[in-house]
């Protein structure tokens, strides 16, 4: 016994000694009330160690390993949790550990259709009343578009859809693909502002319900329909215009080129189709990845580079519009889901586990870290399916021109 704690106060002695030339203002308390603390800075944050198995994040601290201790309860902190994972992940962490050879090769042998629909429930088929408790009344679980200081979540999610919207130019009784339509806000959107008719699809059963239920009391039934649907079996139907909002994120570079070859064949001439998607500034080493991402947020997913995406679109027949990087109003976004989960979280763990609340609690504060450090960023990228003509011009206006009204 008397060893095992002697190589827990090692551990957490050494973690300090790293925490203290990182100038972190940290005290951390064991199982026993020990005191260990940073030297030379007035105190700011406590971490109160709950489990003894905390100790195995520190023989290696990363992201994934700290992230874990989180998600488990292994420890709580005192102080502010955004602020000091912001301090750690700058200054001392690294995101990316070693793939395990084993789990590449077994991707191999799995039915990727299967893969897709099993990652998606894990991650949407929580229940909806969760995510409209720090989503607000859109359940805009993407970007929204901050115009001014004052704008709040709910009309940054509003003005996001309006600008989608106006890019594809969308008119009266065209027909509208969304692909991953999430809980159908933007479908009972663009339906009732703009006049389309659309089909949604989604591979979460949770969304589909929370949608038709949506849709049935905005009395668009007749405007809007939902399917199970995975964008591989979408069959010879051909779409005026098609979106793809918050999506693609978990297509997948392996599946990104089919991705796009299907939205071609599925888009009639002349049409557009928005891509609204994440997008990653840094090339992964080979062999590595973002082990906390992929196993507790988003297994399956993968960012891509946006000069990747472009090439990809193009190699398809796109022909690319006009691409707005969003990154700054994604910051904006996830510091108001943040707080709205921080808000809201008695309500919220009477429908969720504190495990659940954890991982989506660290996962946002991690990815407001990466986007304000510019590691990744989020485009709309606009292409256009040439015409036959291939001579017109109503999609190429600028929206610096003095005649253009439609364009955001």
């Amino acid at each position: 016994m008397k060893s095992l704690l002697k190589k827990e106060s090692f551990f957490l002695k050494k973690f300090i000694e790293i925490l203290d030339q990182g100038m972190i203002p940290l005290e951390i308390i064991d199982t026993n009330g020990n005191r260990f603390s940073s030297a030379g800075e007035e105190v700011k944050y406590r971490l109160h160690i709950k489990n003894k198995k905390f100790f195995r994040a520190l023989i290696s601290p990363n992201a994934l390993s700290l992230g874990e201790a989180y998600i488990k309860g292994y420890f709580d902190i005192s102080g502010s949790i955004k602020e000091l994972y912001d301090i750690v992940c700058a200054r001392l962490l690294h995101k990316n550990q070693r793939k395990n050879p084993i789990q590449s090769i077994a991707g191999f042998f799995v039915n990727p259709k299967l893969r897709e629909k099993e990652n998606i429930e894990y991650h949407y088929d929580a229940p909806s009343e969760f995510y409209r408790l720090f989503l607000g009344e859109t359940m805009g679980y993407t970007c929204g578009y901050y115009p001014d200081e004052k704008t709040g979540m709910d009309d940054a999610q509003i003005e996001k859809m309006d600008i989608i919207c106006r890019k594809l130019r969308l008119k009266p009784d065209e027909v509208l693909l969304d692909i991953g339509c999430g809980w159908g806000n933007f479908a009972v959107f663009a339906a009732r502002q703009y006049g389309v008719n659309v089909t949604g699809i989604t591979l979460s059963s949770e969304q589909k319900a929370y949608a038709e239920r949506w849709i049935e009391k905005e009395g668009l039934s007749r405007k809007i329909k939902i399917k199970i649907q995975n964008y591989r079996d979408l069959g010879s139907e051909r779409f005026d215009k098609i979106s793809c909002v918050g999506m693609s994120e978990h297509v997948g570079k392996k599946n990104m080129p089919a991705f796009f070859q299907t939205v071609y064949r599925s888009l009639k001439k002349g049409g557009l189709f928005m891509q609204h998607t994440i997008t990653t500034h840094q090339k992964l080493k080979k062999g590595y990845e973002n082990t906390f991402l992929n196993k507790y947020m988003f297994p399956g997913g993968e960012l891509m580079l946006e000069q990747d995406l472009i090439d990809l679109a193009a190699s398809s027949g796109f022909e690319l519009l006009t691409a707005e990087n969003f990154r700054t109003h994604y910051i904006k976004t996830l510091n108001d889901w943040i707080i709205r989960m921080e808000e809201q979280k008695d309500l919220i763990l009477k429908l969720i586990s504190d495990r659940i609340y954890r991982i989506y609690h660290i996962f946002f504060i991690g990815s407001l870290i990466s986007f304000r450090d510019k590691e990744i960023s989020l485009f709309q990228n606009l292409f256009y399916k040439t015409d036959d003509q291939n001579t017109g011009t109503e999609h190429f206006i600028s929206p610096y021109s003095r005649n253009e009204t439609r364009i955001a």
